[in-house]
């Protein structure tokens, strides 16, 4: 069963996309931190190897947080969250054996203000929780560090001075990010109750008027197809075989007409109603949307408008036509799977740049998407829970 986490990327996927060149900034920053403060402290490196590593180990662990980041793999997973921490940690601890025995000031040690640097890029997307727990954590790993170097540095007083001067720059900024994401999530949460409940309000409003509007077409085929026969069957006064023909064939245009609309999913409503349609003709939107098992009706309303919004996007391409785009769903071990493939006349960095918000809401909202573009064919394969 696919969750949505209490996170601004999962809540706000389009939204979140402008955070990432922050992430990068700040990545960055903390690896530039660090190469200065070693630069500045070497006269206190014991041990050069593991100086050198540390500085590694943070380029990795910032590598990783940008990568894992971008709107192209959304949204950050728990385990890329742990890869950064952990990986980050691991240079905090190369940072003090390459200083050991030689360490004279703890304020100069960029191990944990680095990490709470990283900690601050990784709130918006990762949970409020999961960010100050795993500051927590590590301000007992940190603490320990501390205590091992207490007996080298310069400054003689208590550990528990020194242990909680190490851990404050990180503890105050791994808290102080998961605040904010809270606050954040808080904030979205509220829009989206909101929304949904002015969502509602709109619904009830006009499904009298839809309901009019439906009785008013069936009206309008009465009106067409079956006055005119009755009129001129009682101006004739009498009932031949082939009125008998023409009165079944009304029939069963009408009956196929209104069984289209009922087994007529909202994916291929939306087909008719999107602009994108080459021929006015009823029905050919099933000619783009494949759906025999009828799974799209399974589709949350987060998944629905994601799509919604591709499509719509779609066509404000110039040019763009229904003969460019096929839809197909089906059910494969209880679980919709989904395929839409798409001819768009762009360029690859247009494609990014243009539809990057959009793929990143897909990410957020459906399980194992894959995007493929071989110019100028688009294939999206997304799959989602019928439950």
């Amino acid at each position: 069963m696919t969750t949505v986490e209490r996170t601004r990327q999962q809540l706000d996927p389009a939204g979140t996309t402008g955070v990432g060149p922050v992430a990068i900034f700040l990545a960055v920053g903390a690896f530039l931190y660090a190469v200065f403060m070693t630069i500045g402290g070497r006269a206190e490196i014991s041990n050069p190897l593991f100086a050198i590593l540390a500085l590694a180990l943070l380029a990795i662990a910032g590598a990783i947080l940008i990568a894992c980041s971008s709107p192209n793999r959304a949204p950050l997973t728990a385990a890329s969250h742990t890869a950064v921490h952990v990986t980050a940690m691991a240079a905090i601890v190369c940072e003090a054996v390459g200083q050991a025995g030689s360490n004279a000031y703890i304020r100069d040690d960029w191990g944990p203000a680095t990490l709470g640097i990283l900690l601050v890029a990784l709130g918006p997307y990762r949970p409020a929780r999961e960010i100050a727990a795993g500051g927590l954590i590590s301000a007992i790993s940190i603490g320990i560090v501390t205590y091992f170097e207490v007996p080298s540095l310069v400054t003689p007083g208590p550990p528990l001075a020194f242990i909680v001067l190490a851990v404050t720059p990180m503890l105050a900024l791994s808290l102080s990010a998961a605040m904010f994401s809270q606050g954040v999530v808080a904030s979205i949460e509220r829009w989206q109750q909101r929304a949904q409940a002015a969502s509602m309000s709109l619904v009830r409003e006009f499904r009298e008027g839809i309901a009019r509007s439906v009785q008013q077409d069936r009206v309008t085929i009465l009106n067409r197809d079956v006055l005119p026969f009755f009129t001129e069957v009682l101006a004739s006064d009498t009932i031949t075989d082939a009125d008998r023909e023409r009165a079944r064939s009304i029939a069963d245009s009408i009956r196929s007409v209104m069984v289209e609309e009922v087994d007529r999913s909202w994916l291929e409503s939306l087909m008719e109603l999107t602009g994108v349609e080459s021929t006015n003709r009823r029905g050919a939107a099933g000619v783009v949307v494949e759906d025999p098992r009828r799974v799209a009706g399974a589709m949350s309303i987060g998944q629905r408008t994601a799509i919604r919004a591709l499509l719509v996007a779609f066509t404000n391409i110039p040019g763009f036509t229904r003969d460019q785009l096929r839809i197909v769903l089906s059910d494969y071990g209880g679980r919709g799977h989904g395929v839409i493939t798409a001819h768009l006349p762009v360029a690859d960095s247009v494609l990014r740049s243009t539809f990057a918000p959009f793929l990143a809401v897909l990410r957020a909202v459906f399980t194992h998407l894959e995007v493929d573009f071989m110019q100028p064919e688009l294939t999206l394969r997304f799959s989602y829970d019928l439950d």
